[in-house]
């Protein structure tokens, strides 16, 4: 069996394939799509192997439908294989009909590179370089934003809450219920670096007495903080909703809010807080 590799070509020709020389079967090996050998129909292969029996004419031209690399097996018999390759070592000085790069080592070619043995402080700056923020996918530092609502709307609850109750000069009253915190906050990290952000809404549920007209008297009222972000804490105001004050004077009731608005200013130490803790994040 006598071997010949076929490189990329539009056309490959063999030749002077005359009396007992002449091949008696064609095998091929490819591993992408099959050639077409005229004046043969195509041989479908891919990874396999496929033989044509055939006796082969003089002259044949191998076509393959696209460029690639394969194999190419003639079958002879006794002096066959020698005079195949004899005839390929003889083609081998001539010049083609098509081009191909091969690698050889030349002396004017630029030296290999020499194996650098890492040092400390070597692994210390990959180290160093591999500190990035952001998602480890994120290696090369473009906008990554991450949602924290779910801990932002739990740690705001928890840090209002704690604000606990709060006396005034004819009564005392409790923030004792957060009904409504709603918003958003988020980490945004662009070019290793991380900025942090919120816009909430919330809404307290407060519950105290009064002394109005000699007597002690319990009311509840709602707090609504309208839409506040970060940094701007100290534009922040709040709107006292009174309940169940139909009969009181106009001058209870306003001595009333002004006393639970008083929350106010504990309510922004507390978001204070919240806004150092989600810089850490």
């Amino acid at each position: 069996m006598g071997v010949s590799r076929l490189y990329s070509s539009p056309s490959i020709k063999y030749s002077n394939f005359s009396g007992p020389s002449s091949p008696t079967s064609i095998t091929f090996l490819s591993q992408h799509r099959s050639p077409h050998l005229s004046p043969f129909p195509s041989l479908n292969f891919d990874h396999i192997l496929h033989s044509h029996q055939t006796p082969l004419p003089h002259t044949f031209t191998l076509h393959p439908n696209r460029f690639q690399d394969y194999w190419v097996l003639f079958g002879f018999g006794g002096q066959g294989v020698e005079k195949l390759n004899k005839m390929e070592n003889a083609e081998s000085t001539t010049t083609s009909s098509y081009t191909y790069w091969v690698r050889e080592a030349k002396q004017d070619a630029a030296p290999l590179p020499v194996p650098k043995k890492l040092t400390a402080d070597d692994l210390s700056v990959g180290s160093n370089a591999s500190n990035h923020l952001g998602s480890a996918w994120n290696k090369a530092g473009t906008w990554e934003e991450k949602n924290l609502n779910k801990w932002a709307t739990e740690r705001i609850k928890e840090l209002v809450l704690s604000v606990g109750s709060l006396e005034f000069s004819s009564g005392k009253a409790e923030i004792a219920e957060v009904t409504r915190c709603t918003g958003d906050a988020f980490l945004v990290t662009v070019r290793n670096k991380k900025r942090v952000g919120y816009t909430y809404e919330i809404t307290l549920k407060v519950k105290g007495e009064w002394l109005v007209g000699g007597e002690k008297k319990k009311f509840n009222g709602n707090l609504d903080l309208a839409e506040f972000s970060f940094g701007e804490l100290d534009d922040l105001q709040v709107e006292v909703r009174l309940n169940e004050a139909k009969d009181l004077l106009h001058e209870d009731k306003q001595r009333i809010r002004e006393d639970m608005k008083k929350f106010l200013k504990p309510i922004c130490q507390k978001l204070l807080e919240f806004e150092a803790e989600l810089k850490e994040r």
